[in-house]
Order: C-alpha cells, then sequence, then structure tokens
C-alpha cells in the first residue's frame, strides 16, 4: 500500500513538471464570445470537474449548471482578488482520442454575467492564469486521493473475503469434527450391531438344536 502511494506521488510531482500555462482567450457562451481563461491538465474530464467542484465544495460554494457550465456565485477567492465573483467553469474532453486530457475554461463575472476582460481588469485576468495553474495542484491531489480510496476499497474487500474463507474454514473443521464423531459413533454403532447379531444368531442356533 506504501509503495502504491509513493509511486502515485511521483506521478503527481512528474505532472507538475510537464504541466502547460493557461491563457487568455474568447470562447462561446450563449451565442456570444466572452473572454475567459484556459488551461489543459492531464485527467480525465471527469476527473477534473469533480475535483473542481470538490474544492469549491471544501469551500462552502455549491456550483449550478447554467447552459454547459457550473457556476459559482459570491465566490471569495483570495488568489483572484478581494471582492466577489461568480466563476463559470466548462470542462471539456480535449479531444475524441485524448479522453486522459481535459481542458478547463473559466469565465469570471463581477455579477448579473458582466465577465472580466484583460482589457476590463488584467490584474485579476493575470491572477485567474496563475490560479488555473495552480488549480492543478489540487486536481492531482484529489485524483491521488480517490486512487487511494479505490485501492482502499480493494484492500478491504480482500480483507473481507479473506475473513469469510477464515470463517467457512472454522465451520467446516466444526462440520468435520461432528462428521468424525459420526463416523465414531457408527462404527462403534456397527461393532455393537454385530455383536448382537452374534448374540441373537447364537440363540437361534440353541433354539433349533431343541428340535433334534
Amino acid at each position: 500500500m506504501k509503495k502504491l502511494i509513493y509511486t502515485l506521488i511521483a506521478i503527481l510531482f512528474f505532472n507538475i513538471t510537464v504541466s502547460s500555462q493557461a491563457r487568455y482567450v474568447f470562447i462561446d457562451f450563449k451565442d456570444a464570445q466572452k473572454p475567459a481563461i484556459q488551461n489543459e491538465y492531464s485527467f480525465s474530464d471527469k476527473i477534473v470537474s469533480n475535483a473542481i467542484d470538490d474544492k469549491m465544495t471544501k469551500m462552502g460554494y455549491k456550483g449550478k449548471e447554467t447552459k454547459g457550465y457550473t457556476v459559482y456565485k459570491g465566490v471569495v477567492i483570495p488568489e483572484l482578488g478581494n471582492q466577489p465573483y461568480d466563476l463559470y467553469f466548462k470542462v471539456d474532453r480535449k479531444s475524441r482520442k485524448e479522453k486522459d486530457n481535459a481542458v478547463v475554461s473559466m469565465l469570471i463575472s463581477t455579477g448579473s454575467e458582466n465577465f472580466i476582460s484583460d482589457t476590463s481588469d488584467s490584474k485579476t485576468i493575470n491572477n485567474a492564469k496563475n490560479y488555473l495553474d495552480n488549480l492543478r495542484i489540487s486536481i492531482e491531489a484529489y485524483d491521488l486521493q480517490q486512487q487511494i480510496n479505490a485501492q482502499q476499497d480493494i484492500v478491504t474487500k480482500a480483507e473481507k473475503k479473506y475473513k469469510s474463507l477464515e470463517n467457512d474454514a472454522d465451520d467446516l473443521q466444526k462440520k468435520k469434527k461432528k462428521i468424525e464423531q459420526q463416523i465414531e459413533d457408527n462404527l462403534k454403532a456397527q461393532k455393537d450391531q454385530q455383536d448382537e447379531i452374534e448374540k441373537q444368531r447364537q440363540l437361534f442356533e440353541t433354539i433349533r438344536a431343541r428340535q433334534k
């Protein structure tokens, strides 16, 4: 188990070294181009989406689905700035073939879908780039924890099966002893019955001899 954890941690740090950097882009939102920050991660879209939701949930924010985006409203994150923002996340598989690579797009709104751009607030945009770069650490930690949990489940099931086999062995041993006792009792009963047969046969011969 420890060997597995060390291996997964090594992979985690390797992924950090080969990570890509976040970029400023324009993406479709409600049939219009909106400014966003985008980054790629070497994980499935499901893992990335769940990792983001897990991170936000632990901070006390609940997401709501809107037009293909998960929206977290009134979020205060020091890495972005001091004021509350509405964060719009969209997680996509990079391509049909690259199922283990995901693209995250994040739009930042000051409210009422008033999205921040590089021209309106370049500082927050730069902060958002750093935020998505650092988000990789949270995703990797979440993925590692999921693998640990999955492996722990395997170990727990294996231990449970072993315990069940132990219980079965105890039951079989009890049955074996019972059967052995039954065999012993049966052999004794056979011996007693043979003695009875011999006794009755002799009595039969004695009675029959009176006819002569």
